[in-house]
């Protein structure tokens, strides 16, 4: 019975590095700390991500500080490398942010998130998201955490006003190209400035699949020319009315003109 015992959990364990081996992450903090995750799509191979900077102030008894209460999330930037095949190019090293949550609500908020993109935004990946490198989960100091790892995007603020809110109309644009409303474009932390004067728009944990009707611009001139279709989108029309316009000298103009007066309206720039 003993040696069976033993076999059995032998061999358990060496299916887990087998896992481990195909699409599970492993997390270094501090150079020596490590955590293990699984990957539920199993997308992507074996990943290794060491933690950069300033975690080891970030932790607390030598595990993340997020575990000292319920609902925390932080994000950390990391060096990852994805283990290749073993007669493949040796790995080059990726800079990335990894999304750490615990908590069930943030959890499956962070879950959803990585749906969109396994499913929905391929497309715009490396364009007008972050690229995308997994969802993963695992049970650190008995506490359950889910982590995603995205591209690490930093770059100089944007600014010329005109020219920030141009990127962030062409980065909405090709969001509803991919049919994914987000939700909460009106808010700036959504929009990370990349080194190419670009932008990328970040957090989808309430996006929702999307088929969008477009949008037209608005008119100095509402009561001639092609009437406005009967059908547009809710989100690009919003991003027209609170940005799109202001990439022009006449933004102003242009609300009044369709009756949209942002001076009386507290929430104008934050709600839709």
């Amino acid at each position: 019975m003993a040696s069976s015992y033993i076999l059995a959990s032998s061999l358990d364990a060496m299916a887990h590095l087998e896992r481990r081996d195909h699409n599970g992450l492993q997390v270094k903090f501090n150079s020596s700390i490590e955590y293990i995750f699984t990957q539920p799509s199993g997308l992507f191979p074996s990943t290794d991500i060491s933690i950069l900077g300033e975690a080891e102030k970030r932790t607390f008894h030598g595990a993340p500080l997020i575990l000292t209460y319920d609902g925390a999330h932080c994000v950390y930037r990391g060096s990852m490398v994805q283990r290749r095949e073993q007669d493949g190019p040796a790995p080059i090293p990726v800079d990335v942010a990894l999304k750490w949550v615990v908590g069930d609500e943030r959890i499956a908020r962070l879950r959803h998130e990585a749906e969109f993109y396994e499913k929905w935004l391929g497309p715009v990946c490396g364009i007008a998201v972050p690229r995308y490198y997994g969802f993963f989960i695992g049970t650190v100091e008995n506490v359950t955490v889910a982590c995603m790892a995205l591209e690490w995007c930093e770059g100089l603020p944007i600014e010329n006003v005109r020219e920030l809110n141009r990127q962030r109309m062409l980065a909405a644009t090709k969001l509803h190209e991919a049919s994914v409303f987000h939700g909460q474009l009106l808010d700036p932390r959504h929009y990370i400035p990349m080194r190419d004067g670009s932008l990328r728009i970040v957090d989808f944990s309430v996006a929702k699949v999307h088929r969008c009707p477009g949008s037209v611009p608005l008119s100095l001139d509402n009561g001639s020319g092609d009437p406005r279709p009967a059908e547009t989108c809710g989100e690009l029309d919003v991003m027209e009315s609170r940005f799109g316009v202001d990439a022009e000298s006449y933004g102003r103009q242009l609300r009044w003109a369709n009756g949209m007066y942002p001076e009386l309206v507290r929430s104008f720039y934050y709600m839709y």
